[in-house]
């Protein structure tokens, strides 16, 4: 959980210039503001102006100010190639002390217990002390000429630095951006250009641009469709050492972005498992728990000077927003997350719990060999199997090796090069990839709709029965996708596939065998009642209707669980939670719509059926409990335990 309260204005901006970064003065409780021309620092709980320095006329700061705690000396960039240091008792910028370096620097970061790093536009990031001891050192860029670094930050990691920097290479006009991030591990007192790993950031669609990002245990990244992905590190850095093959990232939520889209958001992790979120159109800010993707604090900021939020800082238990004429502090706080705060169903000594961390042993990675490697790159890459007679012959190479059809990260990529080739459709590949039951309904989007593109109902059925939880709203799309199927693509199997017989009083079946079969399959899969009901909303009218008479179809034709086709059994509670979550999303159409009205009071009738029935058991069960008080024991301790009598009761 997490709430925000107070806000207040920590000093405004000039709008002659641009601002360029608030950060946090390590060792201290004062800010650092810096704009083009001036570094400002500011006590932040009386919001007093504590220092300033501006620069001379004809001259720009390209980075924000920092404070090196282990030298007490503040550090900036000026025309991107001079770094200036200098004390807090410093009264004039142009007498600090400065280091020009060959090649332009991007940005400056700095963690509290190591050295400050430089990041060059190359990508190159470098310790500080070594770039001032030696001016001169030869820098390798690590971005191609057509790349251009969009995002850099650091965190602790291990005994030393991680540094993500990520790149940009643009595409021509029938092509989308390219997104790449670069993971470099910097040891203290290594002064070699350290090693680095590629990730590559997949756009969740064609047409998405990469807004923003954040790094903490994974890489956060929001795009401009409203797509949350994550990248898992050390699974990137483990893939890349297993010869390039990378986990793809996953999508988390979907934002709901205002008409029209938004061009910049703002996002800052305010902790292990919350973030904080800023977005065009909007004047206000947000708190995310980042572990189920709720909305925990929502803060509108028009007690606030300016207009709209240009990017959030983090400062303790403060949110520090920048707005265009303005800079604000906002408290927040947050508590560990859990399904039940989620909820709102966590008790006080719940909350004062410490979530205990277990040790042991951590299962070490397989390694694919170079052959294997080399073979799935091939089947990844459409240039080198461009049809489908070598995409066969690579496959069947391939499939001879366990690992990698036992690989969850390789069977993943290799169902979306399948489900993402328009050319040609690879279904026997596609069969044995999905019967290794790897594929979670998360790690495979877009499965269920090319196999139903292709109207494979068998590879649809077997995707069903090895897919492993899927989402509501898919389960959802499978039922919309049977209540529109043709029935002449089930004739060819539809009379092998039994239903219940009909009986007096109970309503026909509304389907074919066949596809009752294939809906008992859909209904028979784990959900959860709130996101089903709200899936459910999408359906059409007329869909809600075939689907409600086939739901008391069901209902009336089988009160005890009932096994269908290969084995399905389709309970009466999952029934009861599709009708209930069914007439929740569609309640008002219903009630106002005539043609419902007789399934309504056909369902009204087995309620009025169901109730009286539980009611005379209820009477039963005390009679019987009254006659067993009074009567003696049927069988005696005397007597022989292999003897039986009948006894008859006639209830008056």
């Amino acid at each position: 959980m997490a709430t925000m309260s107070s806000c207040f204005e920590v000093c405004s901006l000039p709008s002659s210039t641009r601002l360029l970064g608030i950060e946090p003065m390590c060792g201290g409780e004062n800010l650092i503001v810096t704009t083009e021309k001036s570094v400002r620092v500011y006590r932040v709980r009386d919001q007093k102006l504590l220092h300033t320095w501006s620069i001379r006329q004809g001259q720009q700061l390209t980075s924000p100010a920092l404070f090196n705690p282990r030298t007490e000396e503040f550090i900036v960039l000026q025309n991107k190639k001079t770094i200036c240091l200098w004390t807090k008792d410093l009264e004039h910028l142009h007498k600090c002390t400065k280091v020009t370096v060959k090649k332009p620097i991007s940005h400056l970061k700095l963690l509290p217990d190591a050295d400050p790093i430089i990041v060059f536009d190359g990508g190159s990031p470098w310790w500080l002390p070594c770039i001032t001891a030696a001016p001169d050192t030869a820098v390798l860029d690590l971005l191609d000429i057509e790349e251009e670094l969009v995002w850099c930050d650091v965190i602790s990691r291990g005994g030393g630095v991680l540094v993500v920097c990520v790149s940009k290479e643009a595409k021509t006009d029938t092509q989308s951006s390219s997104y790449t991030a670069y993971l470099c591990e910097m040891l203290p007192g290594n002064q070699d250009t350290p090693d680095y790993q590629t990730l590559q950031l997949t756009p969740p669609d064609n047409t998405s641009t990469l807004l923003a990002c954040c790094v903490d245990e994974h890489l956060l990244s929001i795009w401009s469709c409203g797509s949350i992905c994550s990248h898992s590190l050390d699974s990137s850095l483990a893939a890349a050492e297993d010869g390039g093959v990378v986990v793809p990232g996953n999508v988390l939520h979907k934002l709901d972005l205002p008409k029209g889209g938004v061009s910049s958001v703002s996002m800052v992790m305010l902790g292990p498992h919350h973030v904080g979120l800023a977005m065009e159109g909007r004047d206000s800010v947000q708190i995310w728990d980042t572990k189920f993707w709720t909305l925990q604090a929502n803060r509108s900021l028009q007690d606030v000077p300016g207009t709209g939020v240009d990017k959030l800082y983090r400062y303790g238990d403060h949110m520090i927003v920048a707005r265009q004429t303005s800079v604000a502090a906002l408290s927040f706080s947050t508590q560990p997350t859990s399904l039940a705060a989620v909820m709102g169903k966590q008790t006080a000594e719940a909350a004062a719990l410490v979530a205990q961390e277990w040790g042991g042993p951590v299962k070490k990675r397989r390694h694919l060999s170079a052959e294997s490697t080399a073979l799935l790159q091939k089947l990844l890459d459409p240039h080198q199997t461009k049809a489908l007679p070598a995409f066969d012959q690579a496959f069947s190479q391939l499939k001879s090796d366990s690992e990698v059809l036992g690989s969850p990260a390789a069977v993943c990529q290799l169902v979306q090069r399948v489900v993402g080739q328009q050319t040609f459709w690879a279904r026997r590949a596609l069969t044995e990839l999905v019967g290794t039951g790897l594929l979670s309904g998360s790690s495979s989007p877009g499965l269920f709709e090319r196999v139903e593109k292709e109207n494979d109902l068998e590879l649809w059925r077997s995707c069903l029965l090895h897919v492993k939880e899927i989402p509501e709203a898919s389960l959802v799309a499978r039922v919309r996708y049977l209540l529109g199927l043709d029935e002449s693509l089930l004739e060819a199997g539809s009379a092998d596939v039994p239903m219940e017989t009909a009986e007096q009083d109970v309503p026909a079946c509304p389907l074919s065998a066949a596809k009752a079969a294939l809906l008992d399959q859909v209904l028979s899969r784990s959900y959860s009642g709130p996101f089903l009901q709200d899936s459910l909303a999408e359906l059409q009218f007329t869909q809600v209707m075939v689907f409600l008479r086939y739901l008391h179809y069901k209902l009336t034709s089988a009160p005890a669980p009932s096994q269908g086709h290969e084995g399905i059994v389709v309970s009466v509670d999952q029934v009861v939670d599709w009708l209930c979550a069914l007439v929740d999303a569609h309640f008002t159409q219903l009630v106002l719509t005539p043609e419902s009205r007789d399934v309504l009071l056909g369902l009204r009738e087995v309620v009025r059926q169901r109730l009286q029935f539980y009611q005379g058991l209820n009477d039963l069960d005390a009679l019987l409990a009254q006659l067993k008080d009074k009567s003696p024991p049927l069988v005696t301790k005397k007597q022989d335990e292999s003897l039986y009598s009948i006894r008859t009761i006639q209830i008056f």
